[in-house]
Protein backbone atom coordinates (compact mmCIF):
# COMPACT_ATOMS: atom_id res chain seq x y z
CA UNK A 1 0.00 0.00 0.00
CA UNK A 2 2.95 2.48 0.94
CA UNK A 3 5.32 3.42 -1.76
CA UNK A 4 9.12 2.09 -0.18
CA UNK A 5 12.14 1.35 -1.49
CA UNK A 6 13.44 -0.02 2.13
CA UNK A 7 14.12 -3.82 2.23
CA UNK A 8 12.25 -6.36 4.08
CA UNK A 9 15.31 -7.63 6.94
CA UNK A 10 15.60 -3.58 7.44
CA UNK A 11 12.59 -3.77 9.29
CA UNK A 12 13.40 -6.33 11.62
CA UNK A 13 16.49 -4.92 12.35
CA UNK A 14 14.30 -2.01 13.28
CA UNK A 15 12.01 -3.84 15.50
CA UNK A 16 14.62 -5.48 17.15
CA UNK A 17 16.80 -2.85 17.82
CA UNK A 18 13.72 -0.74 18.99
CA UNK A 19 13.07 -3.60 21.68
CA UNK A 20 15.67 -1.97 23.44
CA UNK A 21 14.74 1.76 23.43
CA UNK A 22 13.17 2.99 26.77
CA UNK A 23 9.45 3.11 26.21
CA UNK A 24 8.03 6.97 25.36
CA UNK A 25 8.20 9.00 22.32
CA UNK A 26 10.27 8.20 19.50
CA UNK A 27 11.15 10.73 16.41
CA UNK A 28 11.30 10.03 12.99
CA UNK A 29 12.62 12.62 10.42
CA UNK A 30 12.63 11.88 6.56
CA UNK A 31 9.63 9.70 7.74
CA UNK A 32 9.14 9.35 3.47
CA UNK A 33 6.93 6.37 3.48
CA UNK A 34 6.61 5.81 7.25
CA UNK A 35 8.76 1.95 7.18
CA UNK A 36 10.01 2.59 10.59
CA UNK A 37 6.45 3.72 11.91
CA UNK A 38 4.87 0.32 10.36
CA UNK A 39 7.81 -1.79 11.72
CA UNK A 40 7.39 -0.72 15.49
CA UNK A 41 4.03 -0.13 15.50
CA UNK A 42 2.24 -1.66 18.49
CA UNK A 43 5.64 -1.45 20.22
CA UNK A 44 3.82 1.37 22.49
CA UNK A 45 5.68 3.69 21.48
CA UNK A 46 4.55 7.68 20.73
CA UNK A 47 6.15 8.12 17.24
CA UNK A 48 6.94 11.60 16.28
CA UNK A 49 7.53 12.54 12.84
CA UNK A 50 8.37 14.77 9.93
CA UNK A 51 8.88 15.43 6.21
CA UNK A 52 8.42 18.13 3.32
CA UNK A 53 7.29 15.89 0.28
CA UNK A 54 3.65 16.28 -0.91
CA UNK A 55 3.14 12.79 -0.66
CA UNK A 56 4.54 11.75 2.95
CA UNK A 57 2.79 15.09 4.49
CA UNK A 58 -0.72 13.92 3.11
CA UNK A 59 -0.25 10.60 4.59
CA UNK A 60 0.67 11.99 7.84
CA UNK A 61 -1.57 14.78 7.86
CA UNK A 62 -4.29 11.87 7.77
CA UNK A 63 -2.86 9.80 10.34
CA UNK A 64 -2.87 12.55 12.92
CA UNK A 65 -6.14 13.63 11.98
CA UNK A 66 -5.22 17.01 9.95
CA UNK A 67 -6.55 18.55 7.34
CA UNK A 68 -4.37 16.93 4.40
CA UNK A 69 -4.70 20.79 2.47
CA UNK A 70 -4.19 19.45 -1.32
CA UNK A 71 -5.56 20.80 -4.13
CA UNK A 72 -5.93 20.13 -7.72
CA UNK A 73 -4.00 22.93 -9.34
CA UNK A 74 -6.26 25.12 -11.88
CA UNK A 75 -4.13 24.34 -14.62
CA UNK A 76 -4.90 20.55 -14.30
CA UNK A 77 -8.76 20.89 -14.41
CA UNK A 78 -9.34 20.09 -18.65
CA UNK A 79 -6.94 16.79 -17.92
CA UNK A 80 -7.82 15.72 -14.68
CA UNK A 81 -11.24 17.43 -13.64
CA UNK A 82 -12.18 13.58 -13.48
CA UNK A 83 -10.07 13.67 -9.82
CA UNK A 84 -11.55 16.35 -7.88
CA UNK A 85 -14.88 14.32 -6.53
CA UNK A 86 -12.19 12.26 -4.82
CA UNK A 87 -10.12 14.48 -3.12
CA UNK A 88 -12.07 15.14 0.53
CA UNK A 89 -9.22 16.58 2.76
CA UNK A 90 -8.76 12.77 4.44
CA UNK A 91 -8.43 9.49 3.39
CA UNK A 92 -9.86 10.23 -0.18
CA UNK A 93 -6.99 12.49 -1.09
CA UNK A 94 -4.23 10.10 0.24
CA UNK A 95 -5.70 7.80 -1.84
CA UNK A 96 -5.40 10.20 -5.05
CA UNK A 97 -2.21 10.96 -4.37
CA UNK A 98 -1.18 7.15 -3.74
CA UNK A 99 -2.79 6.08 -7.20
CA UNK A 100 -1.90 9.51 -9.01
CA UNK A 101 2.19 8.10 -8.35
CA UNK A 102 1.49 4.73 -10.69
CA UNK A 103 -0.18 6.94 -13.92
CA UNK A 104 0.51 10.82 -13.68
CA UNK A 105 3.83 11.01 -15.06
CA UNK A 106 1.95 9.61 -18.25
CA UNK A 107 -0.25 12.51 -18.09
CA UNK A 108 -0.11 14.90 -21.00
CA UNK A 109 2.90 12.53 -22.58
CA UNK A 110 2.73 11.33 -26.40
CA UNK A 111 2.55 7.82 -26.97
CA UNK A 112 0.05 5.03 -27.09
CA UNK A 113 1.50 3.36 -23.63
CA UNK A 114 1.07 6.72 -21.42
CA UNK A 115 -2.18 7.60 -23.25
CA UNK A 116 -3.35 3.71 -22.57
CA UNK A 117 -2.16 4.05 -18.95
CA UNK A 118 -3.86 7.22 -18.25
CA UNK A 119 -7.12 6.00 -20.07
CA UNK A 120 -6.94 2.60 -18.08
CA UNK A 121 -6.96 4.67 -14.92
CA UNK A 122 -9.96 6.84 -16.17
CA UNK A 123 -12.01 4.28 -16.82
CA UNK A 124 -11.42 2.24 -13.59
CA UNK A 125 -10.94 5.44 -10.92
CA UNK A 126 -14.09 4.40 -8.75
CA UNK A 127 -13.00 1.32 -8.23
CA UNK A 128 -9.47 1.52 -7.73
CA UNK A 129 -9.99 4.73 -5.56
CA UNK A 130 -12.60 2.80 -3.08
CA UNK A 131 -9.92 0.05 -3.02
CA UNK A 132 -7.62 2.22 -2.25
CA UNK A 133 -9.84 3.99 0.47
CA UNK A 134 -11.08 0.81 2.14
CA UNK A 135 -7.39 -0.63 2.42
CA UNK A 136 -6.10 2.96 3.87
CA UNK A 137 -8.83 2.93 6.60
CA UNK A 138 -7.68 -0.48 7.65
CA UNK A 139 -3.88 0.80 8.54
CA UNK A 140 -2.74 0.01 12.20
CA UNK A 141 -0.28 3.21 12.09
CA UNK A 142 -0.50 5.57 15.06
CA UNK A 143 1.31 8.97 14.95
CA UNK A 144 1.65 11.35 17.96
CA UNK A 145 1.99 13.81 15.65
CA UNK A 146 3.35 14.98 12.59
CA UNK A 147 4.94 17.94 11.14
CA UNK A 148 5.96 19.86 7.68
CA UNK A 149 9.38 20.82 8.39
CA UNK A 150 12.85 20.37 7.01
CA UNK A 151 14.81 17.63 8.99
CA UNK A 152 17.91 20.35 9.79
CA UNK A 153 15.78 22.39 11.74
CA UNK A 154 13.28 19.74 12.72
CA UNK A 155 16.35 17.75 14.41
CA UNK A 156 17.09 20.63 16.48
CA UNK A 157 13.66 20.60 18.93
CA UNK A 158 14.09 16.59 19.34
CA UNK A 159 15.00 16.17 22.92
CA UNK A 160 18.38 14.70 23.31
CA UNK A 161 17.57 11.99 25.36
CA UNK A 162 15.06 10.99 23.14
CA UNK A 163 14.95 7.64 20.36
CA UNK A 164 15.87 8.85 16.71
CA UNK A 165 15.08 6.26 13.90
CA UNK A 166 15.74 7.74 10.61
CA UNK A 167 16.52 6.73 6.42
CA UNK A 168 17.56 10.28 5.11
CA UNK A 169 16.99 10.57 1.37
CA UNK A 170 19.94 8.56 0.04
CA UNK A 171 21.05 10.67 -2.74
CA UNK A 172 20.08 15.00 -3.20
CA UNK A 173 17.23 15.91 -4.46
CA UNK A 174 15.60 12.69 -4.66
CA UNK A 175 12.68 13.52 -3.20
CA UNK A 176 11.80 16.41 -5.82
CA UNK A 177 12.42 14.00 -8.69
CA UNK A 178 10.44 11.29 -7.11
CA UNK A 179 7.34 13.16 -6.72
CA UNK A 180 7.37 15.52 -9.70
CA UNK A 181 4.54 14.36 -11.06
CA UNK A 182 2.16 15.52 -8.16
CA UNK A 183 3.50 18.75 -7.73
CA UNK A 184 2.93 19.47 -11.13
CA UNK A 185 -0.84 18.74 -10.88
CA UNK A 186 -1.52 19.07 -7.11
CA UNK A 187 -1.04 22.48 -4.79
CA UNK A 188 -0.94 22.81 -1.41
CA UNK A 189 1.65 24.62 1.44
CA UNK A 190 4.64 23.14 0.79
CA UNK A 191 7.31 24.27 2.61
CA UNK A 192 10.32 26.34 1.85
CA UNK A 193 13.38 24.03 2.16
CA UNK A 194 16.90 23.55 0.57
CA UNK A 195 17.11 20.15 -1.01
CA UNK A 196 19.58 17.91 1.07
CA UNK A 197 23.01 17.28 -1.16
CA UNK A 198 25.04 14.42 -0.67
CA UNK A 199 27.31 16.21 1.54
CA UNK A 200 24.10 17.52 3.91
CA UNK A 201 23.14 14.13 4.42
CA UNK A 202 26.03 13.24 5.92
CA UNK A 203 25.65 16.01 8.26
CA UNK A 204 21.89 14.85 8.83
CA UNK A 205 23.55 11.60 9.83
CA UNK A 206 26.04 13.32 12.09
CA UNK A 207 22.95 15.04 13.87
CA UNK A 208 20.75 12.05 14.43
CA UNK A 209 23.76 10.44 16.15
CA UNK A 210 24.51 12.65 18.60
CA UNK A 211 22.10 10.72 21.73
CA UNK A 212 22.04 7.96 23.54
CA UNK A 213 19.84 5.74 21.30
CA UNK A 214 19.73 6.08 17.52
CA UNK A 215 19.19 3.99 14.29
CA UNK A 216 20.00 5.23 10.94
CA UNK A 217 20.89 3.33 7.24
CA UNK A 218 22.32 4.55 4.11
CA UNK A 219 23.42 3.38 0.68
CA UNK A 220 26.61 5.06 1.26
CA UNK A 221 29.32 3.40 3.58
CA UNK A 222 30.13 6.44 6.07
CA UNK A 223 33.87 6.11 7.41
CA UNK A 224 32.70 8.75 10.22
CA UNK A 225 30.29 6.07 11.52
CA UNK A 226 32.13 2.66 11.31
CA UNK A 227 32.41 1.99 14.39
CA UNK A 228 28.76 1.99 14.85
CA UNK A 229 28.23 -0.34 11.48
CA UNK A 230 25.52 -3.15 13.08
CA UNK A 231 24.77 -4.39 9.69
CA UNK A 232 24.73 -4.56 6.26
CA UNK A 233 22.00 -5.74 3.78
CA UNK A 234 22.14 -6.46 0.32
CA UNK A 235 18.72 -7.94 -0.40
CA UNK A 236 19.06 -9.01 -4.00
CA UNK A 237 22.08 -9.05 -6.21
CA UNK A 238 21.24 -6.31 -7.89
CA UNK A 239 20.51 -4.10 -5.33
CA UNK A 240 22.44 -1.31 -3.83
CA UNK A 241 23.67 -2.63 0.08
CA UNK A 242 22.33 -0.81 2.90
CA UNK A 243 24.46 0.27 5.81
CA UNK A 244 23.04 0.35 9.31
CA UNK A 245 24.60 2.18 11.74
CA UNK A 246 23.18 2.40 15.47
CA UNK A 247 24.35 3.05 18.97
CA UNK A 248 23.29 -0.19 20.40
CA UNK A 249 22.23 -3.40 18.19
CA UNK A 250 23.21 -6.71 17.61
CA UNK A 251 25.30 -7.29 14.18
CA UNK A 252 23.64 -8.61 11.15
CA UNK A 253 24.54 -9.41 7.41
CA UNK A 254 21.85 -10.23 4.99
CA UNK A 255 23.06 -11.90 1.72
CA UNK A 256 20.91 -13.01 -1.34
CA UNK A 257 19.81 -16.57 -1.00
CA UNK A 258 18.77 -18.40 -4.03
CA UNK A 259 16.53 -21.45 -3.89
CA UNK A 260 18.22 -24.51 -5.94
CA UNK A 261 16.34 -27.42 -7.10
CA UNK A 262 18.14 -30.44 -9.51
CA UNK A 263 17.77 -30.62 -13.35
CA UNK A 264 17.43 -34.34 -14.28
CA UNK A 265 17.73 -33.78 -18.43
CA UNK A 266 20.53 -34.99 -20.19
CA UNK A 267 22.92 -32.09 -21.30
CA UNK A 268 24.96 -32.00 -24.51
CA UNK A 269 28.26 -32.87 -23.83
CA UNK A 270 31.27 -32.92 -25.41
CA UNK A 271 31.36 -36.17 -28.72
CA UNK A 272 27.58 -35.72 -28.67
CA UNK A 273 25.75 -34.69 -31.40
CA UNK A 274 23.03 -32.39 -31.65
CA UNK A 275 19.99 -33.49 -33.48
CA UNK A 276 16.47 -31.99 -34.25
CA UNK A 277 13.81 -30.96 -33.63
CA UNK A 278 14.40 -28.56 -31.30
CA UNK A 279 11.97 -28.04 -28.13
CA UNK A 280 10.94 -25.65 -25.42
CA UNK A 281 10.29 -26.68 -22.01
CA UNK A 282 9.70 -23.99 -19.24
CA UNK A 283 12.05 -23.96 -16.13
CA UNK A 284 11.12 -23.47 -12.23
CA UNK A 285 12.80 -20.77 -10.25
CA UNK A 286 15.07 -23.30 -8.78
CA UNK A 287 16.11 -24.89 -11.63
CA UNK A 288 16.66 -21.71 -13.27
CA UNK A 289 18.71 -20.73 -10.71
CA UNK A 290 20.83 -24.16 -10.62
CA UNK A 291 21.37 -23.85 -14.30
CA UNK A 292 22.12 -20.16 -14.29
CA UNK A 293 24.97 -20.58 -11.58
CA UNK A 294 26.35 -23.64 -13.00
CA UNK A 295 26.57 -21.66 -17.05
CA UNK A 296 26.31 -18.25 -16.69
CA UNK A 297 29.84 -16.14 -15.95
CA UNK A 298 29.94 -15.04 -12.26
CA UNK A 299 30.88 -11.81 -12.86
CA UNK A 300 27.14 -10.79 -14.52
CA UNK A 301 24.31 -10.32 -11.43
CA UNK A 302 21.59 -12.51 -12.03
CA UNK A 303 17.99 -10.88 -12.15
CA UNK A 304 14.71 -12.21 -11.24
CA UNK A 305 13.14 -14.15 -14.45
CA UNK A 306 9.01 -13.81 -14.96
CA UNK A 307 10.10 -17.12 -17.83
CA UNK A 308 12.80 -19.44 -17.55
CA UNK A 309 12.76 -21.58 -21.28
CA UNK A 310 14.98 -24.52 -21.62
CA UNK A 311 16.31 -25.26 -24.96
CA UNK A 312 16.38 -29.21 -26.00
CA UNK A 313 17.43 -31.09 -28.70
CA UNK A 314 15.67 -34.09 -30.67
CA UNK A 315 17.23 -36.58 -28.47
CA UNK A 316 15.71 -34.52 -25.03
CA UNK A 317 19.02 -33.15 -24.41
CA UNK A 318 19.29 -29.63 -22.37
CA UNK A 319 21.24 -27.02 -25.12
CA UNK A 320 20.82 -23.94 -23.15
CA UNK A 321 18.55 -21.37 -21.01
CA UNK A 322 16.94 -18.18 -22.09
CA UNK A 323 14.85 -16.29 -19.58
CA UNK A 324 12.53 -13.37 -20.21
CA UNK A 325 10.82 -10.26 -18.56
CA UNK A 326 8.23 -7.78 -19.73
CA UNK A 327 10.12 -5.05 -20.79
CA UNK A 328 9.27 -1.79 -18.16
CA UNK A 329 9.27 0.68 -21.27
CA UNK A 330 8.36 -0.63 -24.10
CA UNK A 331 4.53 -2.33 -24.13
CA UNK A 332 5.37 -5.14 -26.98
CA UNK A 333 9.21 -5.79 -26.04
CA UNK A 334 10.07 -8.43 -24.12
CA UNK A 335 13.20 -7.79 -22.11
CA UNK A 336 15.96 -11.03 -22.58
CA UNK A 337 17.25 -10.82 -18.51
CA UNK A 338 19.76 -14.25 -19.98
CA UNK A 339 21.00 -16.05 -22.32
CA UNK A 340 23.73 -19.12 -22.13
CA UNK A 341 24.34 -22.42 -23.51
CA UNK A 342 25.79 -25.57 -21.59
CA UNK A 343 29.53 -26.20 -21.94
CA UNK A 344 31.94 -28.04 -22.76
CA UNK A 345 30.48 -29.37 -26.25
CA UNK A 346 31.93 -30.24 -29.77
CA UNK A 347 29.89 -26.64 -30.93
CA UNK A 348 31.95 -23.29 -30.68
CA UNK A 349 28.53 -20.75 -31.38
CA UNK A 350 25.53 -23.15 -29.79
CA UNK A 351 24.93 -19.70 -27.70
CA UNK A 352 24.02 -18.22 -30.99
CA UNK A 353 21.20 -21.02 -31.49
CA UNK A 354 19.97 -20.27 -28.11
CA UNK A 355 19.55 -16.96 -29.57
CA UNK A 356 17.49 -18.06 -32.03
CA UNK A 357 15.62 -20.06 -30.01
CA UNK A 358 14.79 -17.13 -27.84
CA UNK A 359 13.41 -15.10 -30.43
CA UNK A 360 11.36 -18.04 -32.63
CA UNK A 361 7.48 -18.11 -32.91
CA UNK A 362 7.25 -20.74 -30.32
CA UNK A 363 8.94 -18.33 -27.76
CA UNK A 364 6.75 -15.21 -28.33
CA UNK A 365 4.28 -17.52 -28.10
CA UNK A 366 5.24 -18.35 -24.29
CA UNK A 367 5.64 -15.28 -23.14
CA UNK A 368 2.59 -13.26 -24.37
CA UNK A 369 1.20 -16.35 -22.70
CA UNK A 370 3.06 -15.38 -19.57
CA UNK A 371 3.11 -11.62 -20.09
CA UNK A 372 -0.63 -11.54 -20.96
CA UNK A 373 0.24 -8.72 -23.57
CA UNK A 374 1.41 -8.74 -27.78
CA UNK A 375 5.02 -9.18 -27.34
CA UNK A 376 6.75 -8.23 -31.16
CA UNK A 377 10.42 -7.25 -30.26
CA UNK A 378 12.92 -8.47 -27.76
CA UNK A 379 15.71 -5.75 -26.18
CA UNK A 380 19.10 -7.46 -23.96
CA UNK A 381 21.95 -5.80 -22.61
CA UNK A 382 25.18 -7.71 -22.92
CA UNK A 383 28.82 -7.21 -20.87
CA UNK A 384 31.71 -6.89 -23.02
CA UNK A 385 35.22 -5.98 -22.84
CA UNK A 386 34.75 -5.72 -27.01
CA UNK A 387 32.75 -3.06 -28.72
CA UNK A 388 30.47 -5.51 -30.23
CA UNK A 389 29.12 -9.65 -28.80
CA UNK A 390 29.47 -12.06 -30.58
CA UNK A 391 27.09 -13.69 -30.09
CA UNK A 392 24.65 -11.30 -30.94
CA UNK A 393 26.14 -10.05 -33.77
CA UNK A 394 24.25 -11.18 -36.54
CA UNK A 395 21.10 -11.93 -34.99
CA UNK A 396 20.28 -8.58 -33.08
CA UNK A 397 20.91 -5.12 -33.73
CA UNK A 398 23.32 -2.95 -32.01
CA UNK A 399 21.47 -0.40 -30.18
CA UNK A 400 23.87 1.80 -28.15
CA UNK A 401 27.13 1.02 -27.32
CA UNK A 402 28.06 3.04 -23.42
CA UNK A 403 30.89 2.49 -20.64
CA UNK A 404 30.16 -0.23 -18.67
CA UNK A 405 28.70 0.46 -14.81
CA UNK A 406 29.42 -3.05 -14.01
CA UNK A 407 32.65 -3.75 -12.55
CA UNK A 408 34.93 -6.01 -15.12
CA UNK A 409 33.70 -4.73 -18.28
CA UNK A 410 34.76 -2.31 -20.87
CA UNK A 411 31.42 -1.56 -22.57
CA UNK A 412 27.89 -1.83 -22.18
CA UNK A 413 26.14 -2.91 -25.34
CA UNK A 414 22.01 -2.68 -25.59
CA UNK A 415 20.76 -5.29 -28.26
CA UNK A 416 17.67 -4.58 -29.99
CA UNK A 417 15.20 -7.15 -32.79
CA UNK A 418 12.69 -8.74 -34.05
CA UNK A 419 10.59 -11.51 -32.41
CA UNK A 420 8.35 -14.49 -34.17
CA UNK A 421 9.69 -13.97 -37.63
CA UNK A 422 11.10 -17.93 -37.40
CA UNK A 423 10.19 -21.41 -36.09
CA UNK A 424 12.28 -23.30 -34.05
CA UNK A 425 12.51 -25.16 -37.57
CA UNK A 426 13.88 -22.58 -39.36
CA UNK A 427 16.45 -21.45 -36.17
CA UNK A 428 17.95 -24.72 -36.59
CA UNK A 429 18.00 -24.76 -39.75
CA UNK A 430 20.22 -21.64 -40.13
CA UNK A 431 22.04 -22.13 -37.30
CA UNK A 432 23.09 -25.61 -38.77
CA UNK A 433 24.23 -23.43 -42.20
CA UNK A 434 26.06 -20.86 -40.64
CA UNK A 435 27.93 -21.68 -37.63
CA UNK A 436 26.62 -25.60 -36.48
CA UNK A 437 30.50 -27.12 -37.90
CA UNK A 438 31.21 -29.90 -34.96
CA UNK A 439 34.82 -28.28 -33.72
CA UNK A 440 37.52 -30.46 -31.78
CA UNK A 441 37.35 -27.05 -29.65
CA UNK A 442 35.73 -26.89 -26.70
CA UNK A 443 33.28 -23.11 -26.03
CA UNK A 444 30.03 -21.90 -26.56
Amino acid sequence: MFQGTIPGPMRSIVRETASGWPSGPVYVPCCGNFTIERSVAGMGFALHSSDVSIYTSAVGRWLTWQPVGIQLREESRDELGWLAGSLDDGVGTVATLMLGTRFLASVGREGLWHERVVRSYREQWKAKHAETVERLSGSDIELASYEVEDVRSWLQKVPRDAPVCSFPPFYGGGYEKLYEPLEAHFTWDAPEYEPLSDDDVVSVLGAITDRPYWLTASNHSVPELHPYLRGVIKATPRAAPFYVYASEARTRIVAPRQPIEPVKVPRLREGDELVGPLRLSLLKPGQFNALRSRYLNPKIAPGAANLAVAVQDGGGRLLGVFAMAPSTFTQDEAYVLSDFAVAPTDYLRLSKLIVLAATSAEAQLLCQRAFSRRIRRVATTAFSNNPVSMKYRGLLRLHKRSPSNEDGWKFQLQYQGAMGQHTLAEALEMWAKRWGAPTTKTGV
